[in-house]
């Protein structure tokens, strides 16, 4: 995957217009998914000598933003608006306001096109004067931008790694588990005997089990019963820190019948793909989105295929069922793990 850095262009299509385009290699749910997140703008957004240091985002028509950044001589930026139009994948229109200015309120629209193997990014910021606009160009805004697009670029270039997999889907899988209803942890989950509620609980005691074989202590979580959502934050965080450390991530242990294994392969191979699907099986169960991530379902389909026997020994998984052709990457995952993508909750459930 190959990186532009320095690559953005700037345009004045008109006395009050600036466009920005930039091309990343990605495909576009993820670099969506980047750009609209708050746990992965944290990581990139704001150049690298005035890094954002919170991130607020209710993504929606009506909803608002604000971003503080702090630069290296201790100053707090911030930047604020309100979402006018949101068409995920595609397109978010809406205000935005330098805090340090209030007057110089701007729209912006911003919008993602594939082209090839590249997304395009293009955000087309609208200002009510041209002084407005010059204030803008004028502040140094491009060398900031192009900084800003270079730590993007780099966090696209390692979405592959082991890191970043996990980050995503377990990030998705945090969602969920904070979406769910109080009434709804104890509906029937597709896994046979076992609730949302289960499911969760299921993560947050084998995952430990298996990091304690490589001498990686988990701290004690709250209750599945009481906090499922707070159990698995605090497990998601402890495999983040292992596999952000590249000492603990390179570190070989005996995971069982894969064999021995780096704790970073071995999280990849065993943890993440778990995650991704009881991401559905919670889903599933209390209502929620069902739509896994894009870029991820088609190598965890390929990965788990290629385990073969030991994927069907491992006790995660039930046999795997029959694949219909028109079946979409998705089912082809869910089968393969033993579920049944029609499966819904019993009627008296």
């Amino acid at each position: 995957m190959a990186v532009r850095h320095g690559s953005a262009t700037v345009e004045l299509p008109s006395d009050t217009e600036i466009l920005i385009t930039r091309a990343f290699e990605v495909q576009r749910p993820l670099l969506w998914e980047l750009l609209t997140q708050p746990r992965h703008l944290l990581r990139w957004w704001g150049p690298d000598f005035c890094p954002m240091v919170s991130c607020e985002v209710d993504l929606r028509a009506g909803g608002s933003w604000r971003y503080l950044c702090r630069h290296t001589d201790g100053d707090l930026l911030a930047w604020h608006g309100t979402y006018r139009e949101v068409v995920a994948g595609e397109r978010i229109v809406g205000t935005e306001v330098f805090e340090g200015f209030p007057e110089a309120e701007a729209v912006t629209t911003m919008s993602l096109t594939s082209e090839g193997p590249l997304t395009v990014l293009r955000t087309l910021v609208r200002h009510s004067s041209r002084e407005h606009r010059d204030g803008h160009v004028q502040s140094g805004m491009e060398a900031g931008m192009q900084s800003t697009f270079d730590r993007l670029d780099d966090l696209v270039a390692a979405s592959g790694a082991p890191a970043e997999r996990f980050r995503r889907v377990a990030g998705a899988f945090a969602d969920r588990t904070r979406a769910v209803p109080e009434d709804a942890w104890d509906n029937p989950s597709p896994c046979e005997g076992w609730t949302a509620r289960d499911v969760v609980a299921h993560l947050t005691e084998w995952v430990p089990a298996v990091l304690a074989r490589a001498d990686i202590a988990s701290p004690p979580a709250p209750d599945v019963g009481v906090d499922p959502a707070g159990a698995w934050d605090t497990v998601a965080a402890t495999i983040q820190a292992a596999l952000d450390d590249p000492e603990i991530a390179a570190r070989t242990f005996d995971v069982g019948p894969p064999g021995t294994m780096a704790v970073a392969a071995a999280i990849d191979m065993i943890v993440t793909g778990d995650v991704l699907v009881h991401t559905w099986d919670v889903a599933r169960a209390t209502g929620l989105d069902e739509h896994l991530d894009p870029a991820i379902v088609p190598e965890m389909r390929a990965a788990l295929a290629a385990m073969g026997d030991v994927l069907a020994s491992s006790g995660h998984y039930g046999p795997a069922r029959p694949v219909p052709e028109e079946a979409s990457e998705q089912e082809a995952l869910l089968a393969l793990t033993g579920r049944d993508p029609a499966w819904h909750a019993p009627a008296d459930g």
